[in-house]
């Protein structure tokens, strides 16, 4: 987490906790938080400085879109800094595809840091659930999903201008949706009847997730034109045209 993303992660923690987030549902206004955004210049981060910003390019804006996902922000923040960043008022597909990907991997971190810490807690048969091996391998099925989710969206965000590579993109949104239609319910099958609990905070995230999943894209629309881009390519193998197209020799300007 560079030093941009550890200043933001303090101000949400303190801006926007759960409850902030809980009455922003309900119907409160989210004028503060968007007055702190604005205040703290975050939402210039990627916008060139020739126009008061940061010039970020969207690599390094990464970790700033993950915490949208990580604490749930209640309104379009990684939308906002990447539609500055590009001089735009609508993300265009691809850059769409690769902010969200990148707010799935920080609600999909903080969901298996909040089961991890059940399965430890919840105690029956006289042991923690996370000592039996059915939890065991859910949690480890979902911690490879995770892994491999925020693998992929950084190669979305992999780039040194505002705007991130097609192909990249696609792969970023279509693994990252996989892994929300993975580990949301698996996290609620961990945490049982409580999980589904309006009081507990996991719905805050799990939620998210299944809307995150559909924005932009599913992975059934990325899969989809990925395979379309292959075929319409002059690379032999799937796995070649993968190489030269997450593995360009430079990267878009």
């Amino acid at each position: 987490m560079n030093e941009f993303a550890e200043s933001l992660d303090r101000l949400l923690a303190d801006a926007c906790p759960p409850g902030f987030v809980r009455a922003v549902e309900r119907g409160a206004s989210p004028a503060p938080l968007w007055q702190a955004l604005e205040t703290s210049g975050f939402l210039d981060a990627m916008a060139p400085e020739d126009r008061g910003g940061a010039g970020l390019p969207l690599a390094d804006a990464f970790d700033l879109f993950v915490l949208q996902g990580r604490h749930a922000v209640p309104v379009p923040m990684a939308q906002t800094i990447a539609a500055r960043g590009a001089g735009c008022e609508q993300l265009p597909r691809e850059l769409g595809a690769a902010v969200v990907a990148a707010q799935i991997v920080g609600a999909l971190e903080r969901v298996l840091e909040m089961t991890l810490a059940f399965a430890n807690d919840r105690v029956q048969f006289g042991r923690p659930i996370g000592k039996f091996q059915a939890i065991q391998h859910q949690l480890a099925v979902m911690a490879e999903q995770v892994a491999a989710a925020r693998m992929a969206a950084q190669i979305g965000c992999q780039s040194d201008g505002a705007l991130p590579h097609p192909a990249r993109a696609a792969v970023a949104k279509s693994r990252t949706s996989e892994a929300a239609g993975i580990v949301a319910p698996m996290a609620h099958a961990i945490h049982g009847a409580i999980g589904i609990t309006a009081e507990l905070d996991l719905q805050l995230f799990t939620r998210r997730l299944h809307q995150w999943r559909a924005e932009h894209g599913s992975e059934t629309f990325w899969n989809r034109e990925l395979g379309r881009a292959l075929l319409a390519s002059d690379q032999p193998l799937a796995l070649d045209y993968l190489r030269a197209e997450l593995l360009p020799s430079r990267d878009i300007p």
